[in-house]
């Protein structure tokens, strides 16, 4: 499985050996040596990259790696990355199931279904994603 913290590695490792903005080739085996990933698996994240507008012109084989690095990458990564953007996701359902317990105590009854209803479903996603970081 792919995780925050995995795509972080590459991530990271690709915005301090690579110059963002230029065709660049990979040192591939230093990469899957940093990361301990195999080829598979670094391809699959950077395709992923490639689609959300971090790498253009990806050409990946087994060989050489070449890409462009976009900024959009850098400014990601500063910013804390997959692994913050996760928490940060789980803080704000955190905060969504606080905030449906302070409603449960002051609506009335014919509304208790509905809030005990959304209270669940925030429940179960933050346990879902509790339980990918393990």
């Amino acid at each position: 499985m792919i995780t925050p913290i995995i795509k972080d590695e590459v991530l990271k490792w690709l915005c301090l050996n690579l110059e963002t903005e230029n065709l660049c080739k990979i040192d591939l085996n230093g990469l899957l040596k940093t990361t301990n990933l195999t080829f598979d698996t670094l391809n699959s994240v950077l395709t992923y990259f490639q689609r959300i507008g971090f790498i253009e012109e990806l050409n990946a084989r087994h060989v050489a790696v070449f890409l462009i690095l976009r900024v959009e990458a850098n400014d990601f990564l500063l910013r804390g990355g997959f692994v913050e953007q996760e928490e940060i996701l789980e803080n704000n359902i955190r905060k969504l199931l606080l905030e449906i317990k302070n409603l449960e105590k002051q609506i009335g009854p014919h509304h208790l279904e509905t809030a005990n209803k959304l209270s669940s479903i925030a429940s179960t996603i933050l346990g879902g994603l509790t339980f990918l970081h393990k």
